[in-house]
């Protein structure tokens, strides 16, 4: 990863995590203006435990797409996880990210060989910063490629 998207990605420092939230087997978390949408295995994590991941995806019902241990454990404990501020952003040789929150809270986006598609090339984490018109930067984190680009970039 280049050094333009790690300083990107090392602009979540301060941070304050507003919220998150499940869609489809995608955990999002709003640090406005930056959010991240993280799939693949991601996870939240506080105190050694496990509160919520995205291999939890399966239907308890197989009928509702929210009846599962995600959706189920994102409400349970969304006020133990948000509210944090971030405190320390590292990331891997193989691109995971891991997101250190002064409330306790850890987020990790796994990719070295913990994702089951590993072989195919699939989005595994973006990072991106919110505006109206779509401008700002983007960071796509694949299985074995980074696409980076600037606000100031896009468009052009």
């Amino acid at each position: 990863m280049d050094n333009r998207a790690v300083q990107f990605v090392n602009s979540l420092m301060e941070k304050k995590l507003l919220s998150f939230c499940c869609e489809c087997e995608i955990l999002d978390f709003d640090f406005e203006p930056l959010v991240l949408h993280a799939m693949g295995c991601s996870r939240i994590i506080k105190n050694k435990d496990i509160l919520v991941t995205t291999l939890d995806y399966q239907s308890w019902d197989q009928v509702e797409s929210t009846n599962n241990d995600e959706w189920f454990n994102s409400g349970k404990f969304n006020s133990e996880i948000t509210g944090g501020s971030v405190i320390s952003v590292e990331i891997s040789p193989w691109n995971d990210l891991r997101i250190k929150l002064d409330n306790g809270v850890t987020i990790e986006c796994l990719i070295a060989n913990a994702y089951p598609h590993f072989e195919e090339e699939m989005e595994q984490w973006v990072l991106f910063e919110h505006t109206k018109d779509y401008s700002g930067t983007f960071l796509t984190v694949y299985n074995k490629s980074v696409d980076f680009v600037l606000g100031a970039d896009r468009g052009n």
